[in-house]
């Protein structure tokens, strides 16, 4: 079994199997964090990152939280490992690798390596003795977000890989990583629009019309189609003939984490947020506003277009009226959602009231 502590920590967990506990804060030009791996202390330095600037990481799928150094799409993974031997050990060399997986669930798990870097050290074996520092700088430009979802997951992955001739001692940290996605950070977000603007121009957004025989026809806007993780959507519907005998109506915002391709595709729909926008039968004529926070949704991501060619996550605003017999009537548009430059950090699971910046 391995083991694992922090630098400054005095108690012992499993290095597989747990949590790690609270990192206490430091600073310096390198994020430190020291683990005993078969009579091995490891320490892992990572240039220009502090331990205190890890961010939190949540997987719903396996209830668990993580935190984790923050890089950059462009952004280098440099630093060291400094080896402090408890004793002797005799190696058949060392190798530090920096990878990325993407794991997805169908019919059975499925895991591809779409990136992998390493480094060899004493490459023909040796004797670990005393200190032995280890410098590593992977200057590759990494090609996908890391990512939690439902059926599909992507890491990167440092290690550390100890060979020996019986068991080979080995370590891991994993790192995420966001990328901004440059061809929407020329965009006018409309955040600073007033809102009385944004609430009845509609020329250069989307615009559907609806309608079940004579006895409903409604109109549907929104004042566009692409938003960053933090803005809001502005629409409003509209009644024309309103003959049903509708008993409320609510929108709601959807998204769909797509799995494999043609005819194997399958996916998997989560209603992340949902609210009631009427209730009762509306008067022809009548307009109903909907405004949506997104940055008031958890876990809320980019939108993904076939990563590596096993998933894609999409977004889909989703208008539902309810008869009062129960019969639902329904209409969805599909919004592309991107990250801007400070949003770097994922959206936990839970939003707090402070973290909803309405504008």
């Amino acid at each position: 079994y391995s083991f694992c502590t922090l630098l400054e920590g005095s108690s012992y967990t499993m290095l597989q199997m747990s949590k790690p506990p609270e990192e206490q804060k430091k600073t310096g030009f390198f994020g430190k964090m020291m683990k005993k791996v078969d009579g091995c202390d490891i320490e892992v330095s990572f240039k220009d990152k502090t331990v205190d600037g890890k961010i939190l990481v949540e997987d719903r799928q396996e209830f668990s939280s993580q935190k984790m150094y923050l890089f950059s799409g462009k952004e280098p993974v440099a630093g060291k490992f400094i080896l402090l031997p408890k004793g002797k050990i005799t190696h058949q060399g060392i190798l530090i690798e920096f990878v990325g997986v993407i794991t997805v669930n169908a019919d059975k798990e499925e895991r591809v390596e779409f990136m992998r870097k390493e480094k060899k050290y004493q490459p023909d074996g040796g004797t670990l003795c005393d200190r032995t520092p280890l410098e590593f700088n992977f200057d590759v430009e990494k090609e996908y977000d890391s990512y939690r979802g439902v059926n599909a997951k992507v890491q990167y992955l440092l290690k550390l890989t100890i060979k020996k001739s019986m068991v080979n001692v080995s370590f891991k940290e994993e790192l995420w990583v966001s990328i901004i996605d440059d061809q929407f950070q020329e965009l006018n977000d409309r955040s600073e629009d007033k809102p009385y603007a944004r609430e009845t121009d509609f020329s250069k957004g989307v615009r559907m019309e609806v309608g079940v025989d004579d006895v409903l026809h409604i109109e549907f806007k929104y004042d566009k189609k692409i938003f960053h993780i933090k803005e809001r959507v502005v629409g409003q519907v509209g009644f024309k003939v309103a003959k049903l005998d509708l008993h409320y109506g609510e929108v709601s915002l959807v998204r769909r984490e797509y799995i494999g391709t043609g005819q194997n595709q399958f996916f998997e729909t989560e209603t992340l947020q949902k609210f009631e926008i009427m209730d009762g039968l509306p008067v022809p004529g009548e307009v109903v506003p909907i405004r949506l926070y997104l940055n008031s949704v958890p876990l809320l991501t980019p939108s993904y277009t076939s990563v590596n060619k096993m998933f894609s996550v999409k977004y889909y605003v989703n208008l539902v009226l309810v008869t009062g017999d129960g019969k639902r009537y329904f209409k969805q548009q599909e919004i592309t959602i991107y990250r801007k430059k400070g949003q770097e950090a994922p959206t936990p699971m839970v939003i707090g009231i402070d973290d909803r910046v309405k504008k």
